[in-house]
């Protein structure tokens, strides 16, 4: 598959049960939804602020009280305005283990990526905002036996899919895929390399084109320039770090940057705090 570069390698829940919720702030070292996508389905519900969210290079703007559904294999990410958000990831095979035949034929356009699901609120979706609450509901409290309330709120999802009209065949756009094919190439070595030195020249003969049309190109699906994004990535993989338990000076080395006064310049602009109130903070929440 094309898209194997930008493959997220995380995984969600137990290998058993692969579902998972997350909770985030803007203390979350992943606030800002970098591009990416999975094999999951995922919901991400906005409860304060705005969050702008990105399918397949298409803009979504998501309120408080709104939701959003993605289907396995689309490539998303997020900006948040002041916006506490959560996520759920599950692996809808779930359900096809359980019931083969038709079931999976109900299932596999939103495994696939083939469709667009629109955006969901309390007043205009009912249904779906029911069963899209319940299975956040659930996942939140963990209780005994969970998985089996998990497993019967997907169903509901999928149902109530299907009768609110929600799944439709996506719009077609001329030169998507070698569009698409370049910037997973781009990611994918910058992910692989964002600890080196890295260049706009570097980028640009590896993408084959100017760096002028390489900015305003990768700006295009990323919503950065490529040495923002490039910053970008280092912060959050600093602040990964800091929370698995490396001081800043650590952390700051091992994301790429090799100089502490344009690190904390660089992550007070991304984090809005320096890196160290970011590291107390941490602290604080693991005293708790």
């Amino acid at each position: 598959m094309k898209d194997a570069h930008l493959q997220e390698q995380k995984r969600h829940g137990d290998p058993d049960f692969p579902s998972q919720y997350y909770y985030v702030g803007e203390d979350h070292p992943r606030y800002e939804m970098t591009l990416h996508w999975h094999r999951e389905f995922e919901i991400v519900r906005v409860r304060q602020g705005t969050l702008q969210l990105y399918l397949n290079n298409e803009s979504h703007t998501l309120k408080e009280g709104q939701a959003a559904l993605i289907g396995g294999g689309v490539l998303h990410r997020a900006e948040p305005y002041d916006a506490i958000y959560e996520c759920v990831v599950f692996d809808l095979n779930m359900l096809c283990r359980q019931s083969a035949g038709r079931i999976t034929d109900y299932v596999l356009p939103l495994l696939s990526g083939d469709a667009v699901i629109a955006l969901l609120d309390m007043a205009h979706t009912p249904m779906l905002w029911a069963a899209v609450d319940r299975l956040f509901g659930t996942m939140m409290t963990g209780d005994s036996y969970f998985e089996l309330c998990v497993y019967a709120a997907v169903a509901e999802l999928v149902y109530a899919l299907y009768r609110e009209g929600r799944i439709c065949p996506p719009a077609k756009q001329s030169g998507v895929g070698a569009r698409k094919e370049t910037i997973i190439t781009l990611i994918d070595w910058i992910e692989q390399n964002y600890t080196d030195s890295i260049t706009l020249a570097m980028l640009a003969e590896l993408a084959g084109t100017g760096e002028k049309y390489l900015c305003r190109f990768f700006k295009a699906y990323t919503g950065n320039t490529p040495i923002d994004y490039i910053n970008r990535l280092r912060v959050e993989r600093a602040c990964l770090k800091m929370t698995e338990g490396s001081n800043i000076t650590q952390a700051a080395f091992a994301s790429g940057f090799n100089d502490m006064s344009y690190f904390s310049r660089i992550f007070k602009r991304y984090k809005g705090v320096t890196p160290r109130e970011y590291r107390r903070r941490l602290t604080a929440e693991a005293v708790k």
